[in-house]
């Protein structure tokens, strides 16, 4: 975190020294799959920001990255866990499943620059990163059962492509009539695709599943092992199931950027 605030505040200060080359924003966006694709997939919500910069002075051409991290799946669930010896123990597990994309993009502004509203088109490759964790609360119950804790269960990271068009709205123009060309809303339109099929689970589609230590998992399943520290037994529970398609997200974008 501190590696990255040094690195913000050195692109403004580059920034800084040359007019209306560069913008940084923060945006919030929302991905919904293509369930024709991904069937098993849920809306991704995710937070990020943006660093773009001009190469050629006064032309409508950035180049930008984008960096954005969500979660398409939460949820806790009290289980109860019985282990070869009979033993139970009931505890709250939590689940969760994230998405991040790290993005690079040629941004071409569309309109003149005097314009309070701006139009402008995205093309962008880059990288998306999908994982799910899985964390087991209070450790130290009366039945001594100790739990895997904070542990991700699966991840996987592909090539992706995708794109935006969007607009900016000159917030100083269109409210205080001064400082032009600094202060813009965004509100984009998205798409991401990967190039090739990616592995992803998601708990959403977890339904009634079986704990019982003698069921035999499939090769897609993703599992837990629970440890009794009293008599070492185990047992060994279904997550999530494994799931393997491209990725394919429309969705929508709305954020703020500075001008420098």
């Amino acid at each position: 975190m501190k590696q990255l605030f040094t690195f913000c505040f050195l692109t403004l200060s580059l920034f800084s020294t040359a007019q209306n080359t560069g913008q940084l924003g923060i945006f919030t966006s929302v991905l919904s799959p293509d369930k024709a694709i991904m069937p098993k997939m849920s809306v991704n919500y995710s937070i990020g920001f943006n660093m773009a910069y001009s190469p050629f002075p006064r032309t409508p051409f950035y180049l930008e990255l984008k960096s954005s991290w969500g979660n398409y799946s939460y949820k806790t669930l009290t289980q109860t866990y019985t282990f070869t010896d009979g033993s139970t123990t009931v505890t709250d597990v939590n689940y969760s499943s994230g998405m991040s994309s790290y993005l690079l993009g040629g941004k071409v502004m569309v309109g003149k620059e005097l314009w309070k509203v701006r139009g402008f088109i995205t093309p962008q490759i880059g990288l998306t990163k999908l994982r799910s964790r899985i964390y087991i609360e209070d450790p130290q119950d009366e039945d001594n059962c100790k739990p895997l804790e904070n542990r991700v269960t699966q991840k996987f990271t592909g090539g992706v492509y995708g794109g935006e068009v969007g607009f900016e709205i000159d917030m100083g123009q269109l409210l205080y009539g001064n400082e032009p060309y600094t202060h813009k809303l965004v509100l984009t339109m998205n798409f991401l695709g990967s190039f090739n099929h990616m592995n992803y689970v998601n708990i959403k589609h977890m339904e009634n599943e079986v704990h019982d230590p003698t069921v035999i998992h499939e090769d897609r399943d993703i599992n837990a092992t629970f440890v009794n520290v009293g008599s070492n037994s185990l047992h060994e529970h279904k997550i999530a199931e494994l799931y393997h398609t491209p990725l394919n997200f429309w969705g929508f974008t709305i954020g703020y950027t500075r001008n420098f």
